[in-house]
């Protein structure tokens, strides 16, 4: 019993203020956030991401669409992170003020969704690709164990999470970068004639491909103030983003499009058999645990949002648990569809956030109304979410056409926003017409 006890003392340690702002004390300084998101985004999806542009674009159109691409996703990132250091909030407790005390549960609920899902991706991921580098193994069992492994730093919380992250993103940097000069080394032309054959795939335009990569790790914005909250000030957050995570963590792209022209394919196998040994397993495994981590993180503070007497770490284990062994079932492809359905529901939620924390007020509305008058749901947050993640489906998969090709949660974000000011502005003007009509009773 004094063991369990000590076990639990601990795992407690790493709770992180789940259902509170994190107090000052808590707060970290800007290469540590950094530091977490590089973590996040080093994982073999970014090298697929590389390898995908390099097989549909020309070398240097490839480089430009990545670094476009991913500084548009880190302003989203950067603009919604920066309400957490504001509060000191989660990204479902801040819900709150817009959605109302249970209207947040929708948006813990499709998080919970995304981020289990997602582990179980990752994990699997894992399993497939260390069986392709070393010729041999059970996918599933790798995929299991993997998972139960990479849910430990989650259990214990932001600092574990960041400690994982320091090691794993150097080593990729630097592993990537040799590999990159390797591959360029044994190819049988020179770099310039490797590069000059690109694309070596199916074409693709580069608003296309723009809007892949932001599409890809929207996310990733929607959950930011998770990490966040954890930031010191407004400005950490941009030494963080864009003079840490942007030039670092955009090195594994585009050495895997150097990679990938080198050894003339656009196929993730061969890539992986390109690193060989300790040295390509431990790219993907440092890299799925870096974002594991942080999706069962998010998960476990997603649901302690929608079952305060739980706490954080307890439902880790459980959901960790269960995407591991869920991990060892699923297909990657059919499972990753379902998966970007679900993740198409979260991106409006940036738009109702920040247009109320933001702009309501410039606007001449009142914001964060929701909480103040303790509504149970916010009608119109509701309602723009549903038409919000519905139009956002619908791009994705094609439905709608996106002639011009502009990333699809750009156009979410911004019809959301307009629902939601719009929706707002009637809601309150109601509001001033009640209250005058019982004034004059």
């Amino acid at each position: 019993m004094k063991t369990l006890k000590k076990i639990e003392k601990f795992l407690e340690k790493g709770e992180d203020f789940p259902r509170e702002p994190v107090p000052a004390s808590a707060r970290k300084p800007w290469w540590s956030i950094g530091l977490v998101w590089i973590g996040v985004y080093i994982c073999v999806p970014s090298i697929i991401e590389g390898l995908i542009l390099i097989g549909g674009l020309p070398f240097r159109e490839a480089i430009l669409a990545e670094i476009v691409g991913f500084i548009i996703f880190l302003t989203l990132m950067f603009i919604q992170g920066s309400i957490g250091t504001k509060t000191g909030l989660s990204t479902y407790m801040m819900a709150k003020e817009s959605f109302g005390l249970w209207g947040s549960h929708l948006v813990s609920i499709i998080v919970a969704i995304c981020g289990f899902g997602w582990f179980a991706i990752q994990a699997r991921a894992f399993g497939e690709s260390t069986v392709a580098l070393i010729g041999l193994g059970n996918a599933a069992l790798l995929s299991l164990l993997g998972g139960l492994l990479m849910m430990i730093t989650a259990l214990l919380g932001y600092r574990a999470i960041e400690f994982l992250s320091r090691p794993s993103a150097v080593y990729t940097f630097v592993a990537m970068i040799y590999l990159a000069v390797k591959s360029s080394l044994k190819a049988p032309e020179s770099f310039v004639e490797a590069v000059s054959k690109a694309p070596i795939g199916e074409p693709i335009s580069f608003a296309a491909a723009i809007s892949m990569i932001v599409g890809g790790m929207a996310m990733g914005a929607v959950i930011s103030p998770d990490v966040m909250r954890f930031s010191r000030a407004v400005k950490d957050n941009f030494k963080a983003l864009f003079i840490f995570v942007l030039p670092v963590a955009i090195i594994q792209p585009i050495a895997a499009m150097i990679i990938g022209s080198c050894v003339g394919s656009t196929e993730l196998g061969l890539v992986m058999i390109s690193a060989g040994g300790i040295l390509g397993f431990l790219l993907v495994f440092l890299g799925a645990w870096t974002s594991n981590d942080n999706n069962l993180y998010s998960t476990s503070l997603a649901l302690s949002e929608v079952i305060p007497k739980v706490k954080r770490w307890e439902v880790a284990v459980v959901l960790g648990i269960v995407a591991s062994f869920l991990s060892a079932l699923i297909s990657l492809e059919d499972y990753g569809y379902i998966m970007y359905f679900f993740g198409s529901l979260t991106i409006p939620v940036i738009g109702i956030m920040v247009t109320d924390y933001y702009f309501l007020s410039r606007l001449g509305l009142k914001k964060r109304t929701a909480l103040e008058r303790k509504e149970r749901v916010n009608p119109i947050a509701a309602t723009a979410l549903i038409i919000g993640g519905s139009l956002e489906a619908s791009l994705d998969f094609g439905i709608i056409p996106n002639p011009y090709s502009i990333p699809p949660p750009l156009i979410t974000i911004a019809v959301t926003c307009f629902i939601y000011i719009i929706g707002m502005k009637l809601k309150q003007m109601d509001a001033c017409k009640i209250c005058a009509r019982s004034k004059k009773r």
